[in-house]
């Protein structure tokens, strides 16, 4: 039993490291930043991912650590969960901005409500597109990619090995381009509808003064913004793929960089 006891206690140092970089991961996914959900709830999740990746990737931990280091290097192991969680949730930033703008065209920004899973007003749109995307990012099984990047990133950047340099800042520049670059191909064909709208509702404004234009306008732009969303999103599987390997492969860059900062000491 005493022994027992002492193997636990060496290995706690470096569990420590594999729980604070899956910390990081599952905080930086946008449905699990919510305060609708316990913080119990988020601990132990974090804590049951935790155990299953520990012996996964036991070969990779530091062998002799103390409490003290392990403390300082969980900080570093957080960090580097959430660039992985930046890079895995690139999509959902590119919907998020999306549905901003075609609610924005649309006029449905004048209809937000606030949303507790995202703790900011939204509208209908910013929920659809979301939702959808999250549909397919579990079709395409991206949280199981999530997951294969995660044990990779064990083998390409140890515990307490992370280096942030320039490469850091440049991904996350990326991740950002990347995202706004998603977010006009999904929001410019309904963007593009809308301005065809708006140059129809124009000639009949010339055509027919008598026409309350604000009143049929108005909806008229609602429901193409509606129609053409429905169009873009059935059709956005290829596009959430691409955004996913996108985000995905930033990472793996990023990771590669450090390995290489690393293995050649800087």
């Amino acid at each position: 039993m005493p022994l027992e006891l002492l193997r636990f206690e060496m290995l706690l140092p470096a569990f420590g490291l594999v729980v604070a970089r899956v910390a990081g991961l599952v905080m930086a996914v946008p449905m699990l930043t919510s305060r609708q959900i316990p913080r119990i709830v988020k601990a132990w999740l974090v804590v049951t991912l935790g155990l299953l990746v520990f012996p996964v990737v036991a070969p990779e931990l530091p062998r002799s650590l103390t409490l003290g280091q392990a403390a300082v290097g969980m900080v570093g192991e957080f960090i580097v969960g959430e660039v992985l969680g930046l890079g895995a949730g690139l999509v959902f930033l590119a919907a998020q901005v999306a549905g901003k703008v075609v609610s924005h065209q649309s006029g449905m920004a004048l209809g937000q409500a606030y949303n507790p899973v995202m703790e900011a007003p939204s509208t209908v749109l910013d929920q659809v597109w979301f939702l959808g995307v999250l549909m397919f990012f579990l079709a395409l099984r991206g949280h199981l990619a999530v997951v294969e990047v995660l044990l990779d990133s064990f083998k390409q950047v140890p515990p307490m090995m992370m280096v942030f340099d320039g490469a850091l800042e440049e991904f996350v520049i990326g991740i950002l381009r990347g995202a706004f670059d998603m977010a006009l191909r999904m929001s410019g064909p309904v963007i593009l509808a809308l301005l065809l709208t708006s140059l129809i509702m124009g000639f009949l404004t010339k055509t027919m003064p008598q026409l309350n234009i604000l009143s049929v306008g108005f909806s008229f732009k609602i429901a193409t913004a509606l129609f053409v969303l429905g169009m873009v999103v059935t059709f956005s599987d290829d596009l959430v793929a691409d955004g996913m390997a996108d985000g995905l492969d930033q990472v793996g860059l990023l990771f590669e960089h450090v390995s290489k900062t690393v293995i050649h000491g800087g």
